[in-house]
């Protein structure tokens, strides 16, 4: 009898042991994902061809507001967000980008907004977009235009796609 109930809390404690490895590894799984630095789109609607985003930068802070913008939007033209991709079949690329950023999931769900970053043209040409015809474009970051430097993200890109791969 001894020997039974000595045997049964080894089980219990095995079970309870994964049981608490497991959860700690879906925590762990869920911080690094938010910790990772890299954006990510995580709500997207469109409205006459124009793109309204949710991003998520997945860190902390965000140092450099520019630098962050000009990322995402390349991350828009090369449509490489991890949770959503555009379908450009049809319609092609967006006449128009509005897009509202938030540090981390936990952020967007409490509506506390970093940024607000707008690619669009000066009058709204529906012919053009933010992939094929950027000189058109401008770039605003919290309502003020600040330069998109096409061959600056091109260099970021690059260099970050080095970085990640080693990650």
């Amino acid at each position: 009898m001894n020997k039974q109930k000595r045997f049964f809390r080894a089980i219990l404690l095995i079970l309870g042991v994964a049981g608490i490895f497991h959860y700690c590894m879906e925590d762990s799984e869920e911080w690094e994902e938010s910790h990772s630095g890299i954006p990510d789109a995580v709500s997207s609607m469109s409205s006459n061809n124009r793109q309204y985003l949710k991003v998520v930068a997945n860190s902390d802070r965000i140092d450099d507001k520019e630098a962050f913008a000009r990322k995402v939007i390349q991350m828009c033209q090369e449509n490489s967000f991890h949770t959503i991709r555009f379908s450009t079949d049809v319609n092609g690329y967006p006449s128009g980008l509005s897009i509202t950023v938030y540090l981390n999931r936990k952020d967007l769900e409490k509506g506390r907004q970093v940024c607000e970053i707008e690619f669009r043209t000066e009058e709204y040409m529906e012919d053009c977009n933010i992939k094929d015809d950027v000189e058109q474009f401008h770039l605003y970051l919290d309502g003020e235009e600040i330069k998109f430097i096409e061959e600056d993200t091109k260099a970021y890109s690059s260099t970050e796609r080095i970085l990640y791969s080693f990650s």
